[in-house]
C-alpha cells in the first residue's frame, strides 16, 4: 500500500515519483482509510513531559497545531510505526512518537493521547501496488507525462484527455531533475478505456508512462 494523498496535508509527491522511477511496479487499486494518530511514549511517559515528537513528515504535518501549542520539537522518521518502535527502544519519556495505536500495541508503547490530528476528518488515500504488468482493468488510470517547454503545452495535453471523454481527477507537477525548471506531470484519470487512453497518449507524445489501470 502506497499513501498518495492526505485530507489535511494534501498529496505525497515523492510517492508518484517512486512509481515513475520503478517501472516494474504497477497500481492495482485505490482505497481511502480513516486515520487515527496517537501520541505514543515509552513506559512511564506522560503528555506533559514530552519535549520532542518523532514521526513521518506527513504525519507530523497532520498534528502541526497540536504540537505548536505545546512547543514541541519535531524529528522525522522513515515511517510512523518505525518512529514508535524507536521511541520505545530509546526509553526517554521526553521523546514521543506520532503513530497508530496498533504500533503501540506491537512495540510495547504507551498511548498518551488518542486522536491528536488537527482535523477530526483525517483520511489518507492509498494505491495498492504490485510487481509486474499482470492483468490491468478498471475505468481509472494514473499516468506520468513530460510535455514540451512551450506556451500551451500542458493545456494541449490535458485537452487530449478531455477531447476523448476522459475525466481528469487529479494533477500534480514534479521537477524533472535532469533539466532545471522542467516538470513532469502525474495525472489521475477516470472514465478510461484502453482505446481512448492510448489515443490520448499518442496525441500528447513525448516521454510518458502508464503507472496503472485500476
Amino acid at each position: 500500500m502506497l499513501p498518495v494523498e492526505n485530507a489535511i496535508v494534501g498529496p505525497v509527491p515523492r510517492n508518484y515519483e517512486l512509481l515513475w522511477e520503478h517501472p516494474s511496479l504497477r497500481i492495482r487499486g485505490e482505497t481511502t482509510l480513516a486515520i487515527e494518530l496517537c501520541l505514543i511514549g515509552c513506559a512511564g511517559a506522560s503528555e506533559n513531559g514530552v519535549r520532542v515528537i518523532r514521526s513521518h513528515p506527513v504525519a507530523l504535518e497532520q498534528v502541526r497545531r497540536y504540537a505548536d501549542a505545546r512547543g514541541w520539537e519535531r524529528a522525522t522518521a522513515v515511517d510512523t510505526a518505525g518512529a514508535v518502535r524507536d521511541v520505545v527502544a530509546l526509553g526517554d519519556p521526553a521523546v514521543a512518537a506520532i503513530g497508530p495505536a496498533l504500533a503501540a500495541e506491537i512495540h510495547g508503547g504507551t498511548i498518551l493521547r488518542r486522536g491528536v490530528a488537527d482535523e477530526a476528518e483525517n483520511y489518507t488515500r492509498f494505491f495498492s501496488i504490485a510487481v509486474g504488468d499482470g492483468e490491468q482493468s478498471g475505468d481509472r488510470a494514473c499516468v506520468g507525462i513530460a510535455v514540451e517547454d512551450r506556451p500551451g503545452s500542458l493545456r494541449d495535453a490535458l485537452g487530449a484527455f478531455a477531447d476523448r471523454g476522459i475525466d481528469l481527477r487529479f494533477l500534480i507537477a514534479r521537477p524533472d531533475r535532469r533539466v532545471p525548471f522542467r516538470y513532469r506531470f502525474f495525472v489521475e484519470l477516470a472514465s478510461v478505456d484502453d482505446v481512448r487512453l492510448r489515443a490520448a497518449l499518442d496525441a500528447i507524445g513525448g516521454e510518458q508512462r502508464i503507472l496503472g489501470r485500476y
